[in-house]
C-alpha cells in the first residue's frame, strides 16, 4: 500500500489548481508599491494597481510565479511575480509585484504592464531576515530562468497579448492581429 506524505498531497493540489488557473494573463498601470524593492533588496518590483490583483481567478494560492512581461509593449522579458501579503514586511494588503530580469534606466510609474504568468515556484512564507529573504528571491530568479527557457514557456514570449493590439477583454487576450499558429491557444482561464 502506498502513503502519501502530506506535503505530497499539497504539492498535487497546488499543481491541479494551477492546470486550472495557468496561464494567466494581466495588464494594468504600473503603480507606486511600498518602496521597498529597489531600496531595501537591490531588486526593483512594478506594481498592479488593486484593481488587477481583484482579477486573479479565485482561489489561485498566493506565492511565488515565473513567467513573461513587458512594459508599454515593448521588448518581452522574463518576470517573476509575487502575490499575496508580503509576510516579511507584515503588510495588510494583497499585492501583486512583478520583478522584470531587465535593468531599467528609470522608473515607469504610469507605465502599462502586461505579464504572462506560467508557472508557480512556492508559497509565501516568512523570513527570520532580509538576507534570508534576498536569498529566496535570488532563487526564485534562477528557478524562473530555466523554467522560461523551457520550450512551452518559450513560446508564450511572442504571444500576440504583447502585442500593441493585444489586451484582455472579457476575460480573454484579444487581438485585431491574427493569431499565430505555433504558439498555445490564447485564453485566461
Amino acid at each position: 500500500m502506498r502513503i502519501t506524505t502530506y506535503t505530497t498531497f499539497l504539492r498535487r493540489a497546488v499543481h491541479t489548481v494551477m492546470s486550472m488557473k495557468l496561464p494567466h494573463f494581466a495588464e494594468g498601470e504600473v503603480v507606486k508599491g511600498f518602496g521597498r524593492g529597489s531600496k531595501e533588496l537591490g531588486i526593483p518590483t512594478a506594481n498592479f494597481p488593486e484593481s488587477v490583483v481583484e482579477e486573479l481567478p479565485p482561489g489561485m494560492p498566493l506565492g511565488v510565479y515565473y513567467g513573461w512581461g513587458n512594459v508599454d509593449d515593448g521588448e518581452v522579458y522574463k518576470m517573476v511575480l509575487s502575490v499575496g501579503w508580503n509576510l516579511y514586511y507584515k503588510n495588510t494588503k494583497k499585492s501583486m509585484e512583478t520583478y522584470l530580469m531587465h535593468t531599467f534606466n528609470e522608473d515607469f510609474y504610469g507605465s502599462k504592464l502586461k505579464v504572462i504568468m506560467l508557472g508557480y515556484i512556492r508559497p509565501m512564507k516568512d523570513f527570520s531576515s532580509l538576507d534570508e529573504l534576498i536569498q529566496a528571491i535570488e532563487n526564485d530568479i534562477y528557478i524562473a530562468k530555466e523554467k522560461l527557457d523551457q520550450p512551452d514557456n518559450l513560446v508564450y514570449k511572442t504571444n500576440n497579448f504583447f502585442s500593441p493590439s493585444g489586451c484582455i477583454q472579457n476575460g480573454s487576450v484579444e487581438t485585431s492581429e491574427p493569431v499565430k499558429e505555433d504558439g498555445p491557444s490564447q485564453s485566461n482561464t
